[in-house]
């Protein structure tokens, strides 16, 4: 949105131009951009944003049955916590950083659709790491509670939507993921290089190691449905796949790959949910020049346990070499089938730019993006444009317009005042319509300008207003800008 009091500034001096078409954001043309994403239509933000106002979203999880999310932001000095979002409520979810850590406020500022968290704790090196609700067969006493880590003192488990008190059930030192096969087995990586096996003795949670030692391990997941191998991720850029106590090499990036500090290297990673038929994975890493990179591989098809480094596909680039640390990394598919993916705010202070609350950045944030396997789409959409040719424009307090599409698309539409010799520009404004469905589209004067049109309709002095409409479709293809000219009546 244009901040209140820049529209109807003098044309001479400002001049508030109609945003890009937000679905042309895209860096990389490897993704599209659901039409139903909260800010598609807001003129100048990233229409890839999903929820927003985090500080380091390092870890964060589904659960598969409801399709609730589960946020653990690792905190600053003050607190870390966990955000619980039912499925209804997680698009457009502002989660509160940096006018909040945790329920601290941390400076002067009220974020819109604020979340605050479910749990929070005072803000140590036993920093959060995000897990899972139980719904491992394994684990009977834990059924529908949430399981997280925390670095050093290791696992712990809070009540239903992460209420109640939290307890420590197992002390894995240097925990820095938990994991979940096909069948709802959970598994958690140690830093110092074992994996775990998540179990249940007398109702107390055990974890047994499996496998050989890693190096650095961050991740731990299965293939889509699978029951018997695992994905394991090692910082430095490699993934390999344990087959009950057989390991072997599925993906090496190394030469990608920075990993000089804690929180650099590859740190997600996420098969397909068609990976059985394309052998498709995707990566998120911080490439050689710190920035973080989103990365699409297959599999080769000689070797059904490998993947092709020369297969790589780039996704998305995020500048992010201002700082070694906050980069997110977290990729989980939905159950609509898109990815979403976490990064962090960029920055080891409080984060200076307001990246975490900004739509104009990706940083701070979980996407929501469109990776489906299909042919690109190039064909423009038909945009049709209907606007009354004279409207009473300052007793609306606005200009109004209607348009559709022949299919979904996102629409912006600007506009211009002209007063005698004087022009100002109204708010933009945008609505995402689906096919065929007529989007409307109202471009509010405000308080200002309404008291310059009304005296100058009082003067009998000409008034009129420049429409301009562009579309977009979930690739970006945009027919040729609309324009139309309305006489003001008053």
């Amino acid at each position: 949105m244009v901040p209140r009091g820049w529209a109807c500034a003098l044309v001479a001096t400002m001049v508030v131009g109609a945003a890009a078409p937000a679905t042309q954001a895209a860096p990389h043309p490897g993704y599209r951009v659901p039409l139903d994403n909260p800010f598609v239509a807001v003129p100048g933000a990233r229409p890839e944003v999903y929820v927003l106002g985090m500080r380091n979203p390092y870890r964060w999880s589904f659960d598969a049955p409801t399709g609730d999310m589960y946020v653990a932001d690792v905190g600053g000095n003050l607190r870390e916590e966990i955000t619980y979002l039912p499925q209804a409520k997680v698009a457009g979810a502002n989660l509160g950083w940096h006018c909040f850590e945790g329920t601290l406020v941390q400076k002067v500022c009220r974020p819109p659709n604020y979340f605050p968290p479910a749990h929070e704790y005072p803000s140590t090196p036993d920093v959060v790491i995000g897990g899972y609700v139980v719904h491992d067969p394994d684990l009977p006493s834990f059924q529908g509670r949430y399981l997280y880590g925390r670095y050093y003192s290791g696992l712990w488990v809070l009540g239903a939507r992460a209420s109640g008190l939290a307890t420590n059930v197992a002390p894995i030192e240097g925990v820095t993921s938990l994991g979940e096969d096909g069948a709802g087995h959970l598994y958690a990586t140690s830093f110092d290089g074992p994996i775990y096996r998540l179990g249940e003795r007398a109702g107390a949670l055990t974890a047994t190691r499996i496998g050989p030692l890693f190096t650095h391990p961050v991740q731990v997941l299965s293939p889509p449905h699978d029951s018997e191998r695992l994905f394991v991720v090692e910082k430095a850029g490699r993934v390999t796949l344990l087959d009950n106590s057989r390991a072997t090499e599925f993906l090496d990036i190394r030469a990608r790959v920075r990993g000089a500090s804690y929180e650099e290297g590859l740190v997600g990673f996420v098969p397909a949910p068609d990976y059985d038929s394309s052998g498709r994975v995707f990566a998120f890493y911080t490439d050689n020049h710190s920035d973080i990179q989103v990365d699409e591989y297959r599999r080769t098809a000689r070797g059904p346990d490998r993947a092709d480094p020369s297969t790589r596909r780039p996704l998305l680039t995020i500048q992010h070499n201002q700082s070694t640390h906050h980069h997110g990394g977290q990729m989980n598919f939905g159950r609509d089938g898109y990815l979403y993916l976490s990064t962090g705010d960029g920055d080891l202070k409080v984060d200076p730019q307001n990246d975490a609350q900004s739509l104009r950045s990706l940083l701070g944030k979980i996407l929501r993006i469109d990776v489906r396997d299909a042919k690109p789409d190039r064909r423009a959409p038909r945009l049709r444009v209907r606007v009354a040719s004279e409207q009473r424009v300052l007793r609306a307090k606005a200009a109004m317009a209607y348009a559709s599409c022949n299919e979904s698309c996102s629409l912006i539409a600007s506009a211009r005042i002209r007063i005698g010799r004087r022009a100002f520009d109204l708010v933009p404004a945008g609505a995402a319509p689906q096919a065929g469905r007529r989007g409307r589209l109202e471009l509010l004067l405000t308080p200002r300008c309404v008291r310059l049109l009304k005296r100058a309709l009082e003067r009998h002095r000409p008034a009129s207003v420049q429409i301009t409409l562009r579309a977009s479709d979930a690739t970006g293809n945009s027919p040729k800008a609309v324009t139309r000219t309305v006489r003001v009546s008053g």
